[in-house]
């Protein structure tokens, strides 16, 4: 291999490729076939785009690893110093559950954590019971209300009637 970057001399032209696989005991011929059928259509040219660095693109865009160094961690992208520790801990932040081997991490590089002792145990079952619940004692009390305001209005009127009658005997007697 040495040899063929040796004679194309840092510029790859179609000569150089085809010695190269022929040095590699590779057919230049698969090789073009394959390069054809990534393009939409089988003549390459500037216009003609190649599918496979499309689709590729696209990752690249969509993730933010267009800027080197950085790694998707469950479709998040991070950047920075790409070290073990760093990894390691980019991926146990985003868990829920910490494993031991998150919390040894955390422990080795004094990172400040504290495992949740009380655990949310809601279920959806105890949900629904809680809102039908509300609902339950939201009609006891409209009905509640309602004889209440019922008595009262029944008292008012009451003592209207009295009054309005004692009225008309009053001027009845004049």
């Amino acid at each position: 291999m040495k040899y063929v970057h040796q004679e194309c001399f840092g510029f790859i032209s179609e000569q150089c490729s085809k010695n190269a696989h022929e040095y590699i005991g590779r057919k230049w011929s698969d090789t073009e076939k394959c390069v054809l059928e990534t393009f939409e259509s089988n003549i390459p040219n500037h216009t003609t785009e190649n599918w496979i660095l499309k689709d590729n693109s696209q990752v690249w865009q969509e993730y933010g690893t267009l800027y080197w160094p950085s790694v998707v961690i469950n479709k998040q992208t991070y950047r920075g110093d790409l070290t073990p520790e760093n990894i390691l801990e980019a991926i146990c932040a985003g868990m829920q559950h910490k494993p031991a081997t998150c919390l040894q991490l955390y422990k080795e590089e004094n990172i400040p954590f504290e495992v949740p002792t009380i655990e949310n145990n809601v279920t959806t079952e105890l949900l629904v019971f809680v809102v039908v619940l509300l609902i339950a004692v939201n009609v006891a009390l409209i009905v509640a209300y309602r004889k209440c305001a019922k008595k009262e209005l029944e008292e008012d009127i009451g003592f209207q009637v009295s009054s309005a009658v004692s009225q008309y005997i009053a001027l009845s007697n004049q």
